[in-house]
């Protein structure tokens, strides 16, 4: 990740369910999150979609405002506490959607805003642990390398 905070920046929660055929590069950020390196949010969700899944994203933004100016070191401090303001902790995605930085009393401060997202397989907005999928062997978030299955019908 480069030095500097862009938004459309992604974390995605260890262990999150993905599409068998998708192939994302991540790195560990924060206990439990990871970053997206390989794709930034139109590309991911182009990604998805493109597999048949869907990339929810829901409405109503979060804010964090930092001491300090746009660096790695704060931004791992602003998904801190977007994380921890989130009102809904069962979605497994997180987007920043904005970054301002400014001076305030002579000192740089950063706002970092996001939204939550949801990656998953069914139209509806159901958390994967409530339902059963039904879909074979995906790779997950963080975790071992899942074999990677053909799929048994295509979409009509």
């Amino acid at each position: 990740m480069p030095d500097k905070a862009k938004d459309g920046i992604i974390f995605i929660r260890d262990g999150t369910i993905l599409p068998p055929m998708l192939s994302v590069t991540t790195d560990a950020f924060l206990p439990n999150w990871r970053i997206v390196t390989s794709h930034d949010r139109s590309a991911l969700a182009r990604s998805v979609e493109g597999c048949g899944w869907y990339f929810f994203y829901l409405a109503g933004d979060i804010q964090a405002t930092i001491l300090g100016g746009n660096t790695r070191r704060v931004l791992r401090n602003a998904v801190k506490v977007l994380l921890a303001k989130r009102a809904d902790d069962t979605l497994n995605s997180i987007e920043i959607t904005a970054i301002v930085s400014r001076h305030f009393l002579g000192l740089p401060v950063t706002t970092f805003t996001a939204h939550s997202r949801q990656i998953q397989q069914r139209i509806a907005l159901i958390p994967e642990a409530t339902f059963v999928s039904s879909a074979p062997a995906a790779p997950v978030v963080g975790g071992p390398v899942a074999k990677r299955q053909p799929a048994l019908a295509s979409r009509s």
